[in-house]
């Protein structure tokens, strides 16, 4: 069952106003009660309750889901999120909860980069006490990283979220617990059914968030730590980690659990961590300057804001550079979205155009009259990334809510989720591409894993991993016997799609790899990268050949025109440049956008391209 806007719950003391989004067992819904103050509902997926693996155990689940919320309840902690009240609606259980007004860390370091040693230590410390309190509960909540810590808007203080996958726990009594859990952020002992059970697996966690908070890296998980892939320290990622903070997380990351800190308090007094120390409050605004010299997400989107003033980009203060004589022009600016369009793609026919946005939609135009058809709704997250299939009859998009969905284009429908309960990502979802024959669809993540999946059924076919980043792109070469993926690790892998085996490695590039495409003729392989260049490579040899350079900042996307004889690349620096694969001579830049091209695309019959930009436009432009 999924609960409409205006339902009322509860006798009347619940009125549903949307849905918040989806985790791995629950369902959140924002409602008001009675004396109309915003709540979160949360309650279990029916798809966890009628799945195959779960149906014997419904009433265990539905059980544990209410114990757990009622001693959640009695955890009064300023930074725990508050319990109202715990009912049942027909036959699912519900908590209904504050609701709290702000970003989460994992939001805020995506938006802002790297947090000072400081403010990290200061969120770290206040959760670390609120995990005190539940501890002594009996409660682990094993499931902390930074999505599940909200801050409260306009305030420096950190609120934990989220206890779907909390359990009662004997202190180093075997227990069996479900294996739920978030790679990077669980310990080894997490993905072991009938284990101990102890503080020390939110230490490992809660140190494995401050490694994220203090890098913008998640760390590598514990089952390739256990092959012998060592975990970085995070020092080496940021050096200005002070030697204390950094000894104190890779001891909270210690595999075997003996070693680490045994409880919360122990890990916090090797930090330092003082939890009534005050930063002040938060700016309500992101700096303009990127922050950090390392690895870090920073991606810079329109701030809305009723005052001109807040805008982080002032379009008539651009200057865009000075460009050779322009050979396509901009002969439509398409507007509709509400926030920054992430990924364009036209249809195979070249009657379409999709695309995907930061307001949660895909919204679907008519080519030639630039009219808008339709406005696909569903996603609760941004979507990042839209891909026709090569029969037309299905759209797939990729989102931050880790899921990917196909609709029909013709008629505007959602056929299907691609998230079941074992093959979902954990992670955003960056990347879609069909294979050239329709019989697969690739999937790239921010959870480092590349997964195949048969469109048609909606079945996983394998998961290829070896990233150690975020996938931020994928794509089939021509005869789809191979697969490029880009990451944030600076590499490109290739891959055989028929049996996951990875061919090759290709590096070169000093930062994320953003964007990979093939040429038509599937000779070339270009990357589009952090590092503010572009390469072109063999695919057959892993040789590179080239590299462009001209754009001052990030390189977003890459594409190449349907003949091959042009290369397009959409840049943080707000512009497209034109290239010559063969010559590597840059022949065109496009300006007009305001703030940064997120993508690029080429028409079927290459006489346009579509771009979109975080101005929360598509402009298309037109060879003359």
């Amino acid at each position: 069952m999924v609960w409409t806007n205006g339902q009322t719950l509860f006798g009347d003391r619940y009125f549903i106003e949307k849905r918040l989004g989806e985790g791995g067992i629950g369902i959140t819904y924002l409602a008001r009660n009675k004396r109309g103050e915003l709540r979160v509902i949360k309650t279990l997926r029916e798809q966890i309750l009628n799945h195959p693996a779960w149906i014997p155990r419904q009433a265990k689940l539905r059980q544990d889901f209410r114990d757990e919320a009622l001693r959640l309840a009695l955890c009064r902690h300023s930074h725990v999120v508050q319990i109202e009240n715990v009912f049942d609606e027909g036959n699912l259980p519900c908590i209904a909860m504050e609701y709290i007004e702000g970003e989460d860390l994992d939001r805020r370091v995506f938006r802002i980069g790297v947090l000072s040693e400081s403010e990290a230590l200061q969120y770290i410390g206040q959760i670390g006490d609120a995990l005190t309190e539940i501890h002594e509960r009996g409660l682990l909540h094993r499931d902390l990283k930074p999505n599940n810590i909200m801050l409260r808007a306009g305030k420096s203080e950190a609120v934990l979220i989220d206890f779907g996958i909390a359990r009662e726990f004997i202190p180093n009594a075997i227990q069996t617990h479900t294996e739920n859990l978030t790679p990077g952020y669980a310990p080894p002992e997490q993905y072991i059914p009938n284990a101990e059970r102890g503080e020390y697996i939110d230490v490992y966690a809660l140190a494995a968030t401050l490694y994220t908070l203090l890098t913008a890296e998640v760390p590598m998980p514990a089952p390739a730590r256990l092959q012998n892939i060592p975990l970085e320290p995070p020092q080496q990622s940021n050096s200005k980690i002070s030697d204390r903070v950094n000894e104190a997380i890779m001891r909270g990351m210690a595999l075997n659990q003996k070693y680490r800190p045994q409880s919360v308090q122990e890990w916090l007094d090797l930090l330092g961590c003082d939890v009534g120390a005050g930063l002040g409050q938060q700016s309500a605004t992101p700096p303009t300057t990127p922050q950090p010299k390392f690895k870090t997400p920073v991606i810079v989107v329109p701030q809305i804001s009723s005052s001109p003033k807040q805008q982080i980009h002032n379009p008539k203060s651009a200057t865009p550079p000075v460009a050779v004589p322009q050979t396509w022009r901009c002969v439509q600016t398409l507007s509709g979205h509400s926030h920054a369009v992430w990924s364009v793609a036209f249809s195979p026919d070249g009657q379409l155009l999709a695309s995907g946005s930061r307001d949660k939609t895909i919204k679907l135009w008519q080519l030639g009259t630039d009219k808008e058809i339709c406005t696909l709704t569903g996603h609760s997250d941004w979507v990042r990334s839209a891909a026709f299939s090569p029969d037309e009859q299905l759209l797939a998009t990729g989102s931050d809510d880790k899921t990917i969905k196909l609709w029909q284009p013709n008629t505007g429908n959602q056929i299907r989720t691609l998230s079941g309960w074992f093959s979902s990502h954990s992670d955003w979802v960056y990347s879609v591409a069909f294979s050239p024959d329709g019989q697969l669809l690739a999937t790239g993540s921010r959870d480092k894993t590349i997964k195949l999946w048969h469109p048609n059924t909606g079945n996983q076919i394998r998961t290829l991993t070896g990233h150690s980043g975020w996938v931020r792109s994928v794509a089939f070469s021509p005869d789809g016997q191979l697969l490029a993926s880009g990451s944030h690790d600076k590499t490109i892998k290739l891959w055989h799609p028929s049996t996951g085996n990875q061919i090759r490695i290709f590096t070169g590039h000093s930062d994320w790899v953003r964007s990979v495409a093939f040429s038509p003729d599937g000779q070339l392989l270009a990357s589009g990268s952090h590092d503010k260049t572009i390469k072109l490579w063999h695919p057959s040899t892993g040789n590179q050949i080239r590299t462009f350079t001209g754009h001052s900042d990030w390189v977003s996307s890459v594409a190449f025109s349907p003949d091959g004889q042009l290369l397009a690349t959409g840049s943080h620096d707000k512009t497209i440049k034109l290239w010559h694969p063969s010559t590597g001579n840059q022949i065109d830049t496009l300006t007009g956008h305001c703030n940064c091209v997120f993508s690029v695309a080429f028409s079927p019959d290459g006489q346009l391209l579509a771009s979109g930009s975080g101005d929360d436009t598509i402009k298309i432009w037109q060879r003359v």
